[in-house]
């Protein structure tokens, strides 16, 4: 092990430490090897030897990088890939292996501001909540699966997570446990939403039983947790069914969740605490597709809108 790998583990400990989520260690330690393999190149072997002109340097890297599919890196990749080496640097001057932070005067890349692409219509989404067989096992479930996603606007891991006992049809709501970085919350469950969950759990769960120690809410066929992909499996299939033409996952239906929300009136901080958004910089996209106030006020105040032809 390198020196600098050395000084990686220890900075990665760190934040094993401060109970940081495993995907977001997995993340950094993804992010600085791509560091490392650039100050390698660069003929950067010590710490103390990296320079503002480096990080500078690795920071145009990222911004020439271009993918296997041909692709440049987004603006977002580019923050990101800094975003980790400013961190390891930051931890390695508190721990005084390193005099000053050679990263502390460079900026991030702009981001622009970019609305969600694939928002539904309340029409489309009752197509696709109406794809599935309900009549069949997998088919309920999967109808339950997406009225879940449309009532909370859950991450899909946030729902193959779910285990029986997170789930209160009776009062209405739901815990999130271990959601983005790390953190639990409560959301409420619509009407509709609580009736398929508690037909599922009562009638069709006990039918896909194997080991009855199993907790996970939602179970395959083979009576085990669902795989990463399959929430996304049956999104599409459902859409397909639909002829919904728009480009549609599992993230759609949170989009539309919030979005909805919002041209109903829904106060912007209750939206944030729904999808569990750190910020509300992050909620503040979905008050920019929300325009029905903004049409009302287009028809009611331009002198064009009060003429006849």
């Amino acid at each position: 092990m390198t020196d600098l790998e050395a000084l990686a583990e220890r900075y990665l400990k760190s934040m094993m430490v401060r109970n940081l989520a495993p995907g977001t260690i997995k993340h950094h330690r993804f992010y600085l090897r791509r560091f490392f393999a650039f100050l390698g190149e660069s003929g950067v072997a010590d710490v103390g030897a990296i320079s503002r002109e480096t990080v500078r340097g690795y920071q145009t890297r990222l911004y020439e990088h271009i993918s296997g599919r041909g692709e440049p890196n987004s603006v977002s990749t580019q923050n990101n890939g800094l975003k980790v080496v400013r961190a390891f640097l930051r931890f390695l001057g508190a721990e005084g292996l390193i005099v000053g932070d050679p990263s502390r005067e460079i900026a991030y890349a702009r981001q622009p501001k970019r609305l969600p692409r694939s928002v539904l219509t309340q029409a489309e989404m009752k197509k696709i909540l109406q794809a599935p067989n309900t009549k069949s096992v997998l088919g309920y479930r999967d109808r339950t699966i997406l009225e879940l996603l449309y009532s909370t606007g859950l991450r899909k891991q946030e729902v193959n997570n779910l285990l029986v006992a997170d789930v209160d049809y009776v009062e209405g709501y739901l815990r999130v446990n271990a959601g983005k970085g790390n953190k639990d919350r409560v959301v409420p469950l619509g009407r509709i939403a609580c009736r398929y969950l508690e037909n599922y759990i009562k009638a069709v769960r006990p039918s896909l039983i194997r080991d009855p120690y199993e907790k996970h809410l939602f179970l395959s066929l083979l009576g085990r947790s669902l795989s990463r992909n399959v929430i996304w499996d049956i999104v599409r299939r459902c859409v397909t069914v639909a002829k919904i033409m728009k480009k549609v996952s599992p993230h759609t239906f949170r989009h539309t969740c919030a979005t909805l929300m919002l041209r109903n009136k829904a106060n912007i901080r209750h939206i944030q605490e729904l999808l569990g958004h750190a910020s509300l910089n992050t909620t503040q996209v979905y008050a920019a597709v929300s325009i029905t106030d903004l049409k009302e006020a287009h028809a009611k105040c331009h002198p064009r809108e009060r003429e006849s032809e």
